[in-house]
């Protein structure tokens, strides 16, 4: 999908719009690029979907970025990054971050459901293996008594 950028149609009938653009950075490159940023800086529950090219003053890759909790899936999205289709910069990285935080505290923070343990059936727990030792744990004092 392509969205261009300033441009309303209203009317019916034949429309021509003739653009000129350069695409270096794929869609699955963009995403790629986001996807590691995400881990990088932001955080691990996070994700990113396939982008949409954004043509207007910049052509850019507009890439959902949604999180995922262990117990409930997909979850929300949070935000979109926005990758340059020339360069493949992330553009305004600490913004995005800031935006997406911002929109966790006051949308999705308080609708997470609560995690709940559940219970291994005592069929799948194997009789034969006996249970894993206790850890030891060493204590390092380096400071002298």
């Amino acid at each position: 999908m392509i969205i261009i950028e300033d441009s309303t149609l209203t009317q019916k009938g034949h429309h021509e719009i003739k653009l000129a653009f350069e695409i270096v950075v794929t869609a699955e490159e963009a995403r790629y690029k986001v996807r590691w940023w995400l881990r990088d800086h932001v955080g691990m529950l996070l994700d990113a979907d396939p982008p949409t090219l954004t043509v207007g003053e910049k052509t850019v890759w507009r890439v959902p970025i949604f999180i995922s909790y262990s117990h409930t899936g997909r979850f929300s999205t949070l935000g979109v990054a926005e990758v340059d289709a020339r360069t493949g910069e992330i553009i305004d990285p600490e913004g995005t971050k800031k935006a997406m935080e911002e929109y966790y505290e006051k949308e999705v923070k308080d609708k997470v459901p609560p995690y709940k343990l559940r219970e291994m059936p005592t069929d799948y727990i194997p009789k034969d293996i006996p249970p894993a030792p206790k850890p030891k744990h060493i204590i390092f004092d380096d400071e002298q008594a």
